[in-house]
């Protein structure tokens, strides 16, 4: 049996928010205890976690295609969040780049 695209999206927009609250919530617990630098040695963390993740897909199609969902999807966050707060902000997402 297989679900349709919006059940699909929205199961995985759920998923994605369970473990984005959980990263969250490590990464602000974390903090408190380390100096200023945290911020580049979490983003660092998460890249490398995020390429290693990628890179231990078999298929090169489906890394391919994981690699691509991730430059897109994390390009359009990054806009979003440059842009709250901005009233005059616009955010313009070219082939998955933000400009």
């Amino acid at each position: 049996m297989t679900m349709s695209e919006s059940t699909y999206r929205a199961e995985r927009a759920r998923q994605t928010q369970v473990l984005y609250d959980a990263v969250d919530k490590a990464v602000q617990g974390a903090a408190v205890h380390f100096e200023t630098p945290m911020l580049n040695a979490v983003i660092g963390a998460l890249v490398a976690n995020l390429a290693e993740s990628i890179a231990a897909i078999g298929d090169h199609r489906t890394r391919k295609n994981m690699r691509q969902t991730v430059e897109k999807e994390l390009s359009q966050k990054i806009a979003a969040l440059i842009a709250d707060g901005r009233p005059n902000a616009k955010i313009i997402a070219v082939n998955g780049g933000m400009h």
